[in-house]
């Protein structure tokens, strides 16, 4: 495991009134000599908050932030300290005494060896900024990626970079399905988490994806018993309330294989599933030789 830094970057209107927003994130890979910044392209709820708000101005402030720092990890060298990354932030991008943008505490996490910087920074801009894109409009169904958007929020929420202990992308393979999942924490049991989301389009599409994933649910039932997994469901529910018999039928319809499985729907119950989890994960957790986290073995 590498250990990375990241500071949020914050726009204060008015010191006066204390308010801040987020308004980006810079990322430093010490081991890597690497550092990426992302911002998002339009800043629509400060132009309601402030009348007096110059989003232009924002935005040739965040590109000029990006081209330095572009400009830096073609300087940069492996090692790089956090002292020496909040040397460059108070030097390149925002003096310490700053008032109109302000980097906020640098937060320590840990990613993996082999895993791309720039997608780790794609992740951490999505968890911050996801709700800066517009809400699912009445129509658009939730896909499952507003799921797993969700579940990587409430974690984060609940303990800055605890993500990055989570293994991700991991296969679980059967004689006759092999089926990936987004996310792996263990606590007694390897929990496989995958997005389930069932706003759709109407009855039929409901109980087609339940079906399916009720076939798949029984083909690695076995391994899943052999190896102690346990396979984690996110639902979404429709946004059709005249679909809730349906999706109602489609529980059903995933309860009735003997997999080992939870089904944690959006909402409250995904919002304590993901606080658990990152609570369980910072307390308990030590590499076990497949990369995974398995639980502290107790005191003698």
């Amino acid at each position: 495991m590498n250990t990375i830094y990241f500071s949020l970057l914050k726009y204060v209107h008015s010191p006066f009134l204390g308010e801040e927003v987020n308004v980006g994130v810079l990322l430093c890979f010490p081991e890597q000599g690497r550092l990426e910044f992302r911002f998002p392209a339009s800043f629509k709820r400060l132009r309601y908050l402030y009348q007096s708000f110059s989003e232009r101005q924002l935005l040739t402030y965040l590109n000029s932030f990006g081209k330095r720092v572009a400009r830096a990890n073609t300087e940069l060298s492996p090692a790089l300290s956090a002292e020496q990354f909040t040397a460059f932030i108070t030097r390149e991008l925002v003096p310490a005494d700053a008032t109109v943008l302000r980097f906020g505490p640098l937060t320590k996490a840990v990613a993996y060896a082999n895993d791309d910087p720039q997608q780790i920074a794609d992740q951490y801009y999505e968890l911050y900024f996801a709700e800066t894109q517009p809400a699912p409009r009445a129509g658009q169904q939730k896909r499952d990626s507003f799921l797993i958007s969700n579940f990587r929020r409430h974690l984060e929420a609940h303990d800055a970079g605890v993500f990055q202990l989570l293994r991700r992308n991991v296969e679980v393979q059967a004689a006759a399905t092999t089926i990936r999942f987004d996310y792996v924490w263990q606590n007694g049991t390897q929990n496989f988490i995958k997005p389930v989301s069932l706003d759709l389009a109407d009855a039929e599409e409901i109980n087609r994806k339940a079906v399916y994933t009720h076939g798949w649910l029984h083909l690695l039932a076995p391994v899943a018993t052999a190896k102690n997994y346990r396979f984690d469901l996110l639902l979404a529910l429709p946004s059709d309330r005249k679909l809730f018999p349906a999706f109602d039928k489609a529980v059903e319809i995933l309860n009735a294989t003997a997999a080992p499985k939870q089904l944690i729907t959006e909402g409250r119950r995904l919002e304590e599933y993901s606080h658990n989890a990152a609570r369980y994960l910072r307390q308990h957790h030590r590499a076990d030789p497949l990369g995974l986290y398995a639980e502290t073995p107790p005191e003698e």
